[in-house]
């Protein structure tokens, strides 16, 4: 006769694991909201340089309040990836 040892079943992913791979999703998300913030803020200085060109005030004083709430959500946003470590 043939003896077979049991051994119990492998988990595939521990607890470990598990929290590693949502930390990595969260920090593919949070890398890809900067980004997009970053590419706001490109677009809105882009659009603060044409209306000083051509010295449109209600579209100078609209990109800078909005260049303002952008640079601040960044900040923010650098804020939260400190307090996580």
């Amino acid at each position: 006769m043939m003896t077979e040892t049991k051994t119990p079943p492998r988990c595939t992913t521990t607890g470990t694991a598990k929290k590693q791979s949502i930390a990595k999703s969260s920090n593919c998300i949070v890398s890809l909201k900067r980004a997009a913030v970053k590419l706001a803020i490109t677009a809105d200085l882009v659009l603060l340089l044409a209306a000083l060109g051509s010295l449109n005030v209600p579209t100078i004083v609209g990109s800078t309040l909005a260049l303002n709430a952008l640079c601040g959500l960044i900040l923010k946003q650098e804020e939260n990836i400190h307090e996580n470590v």
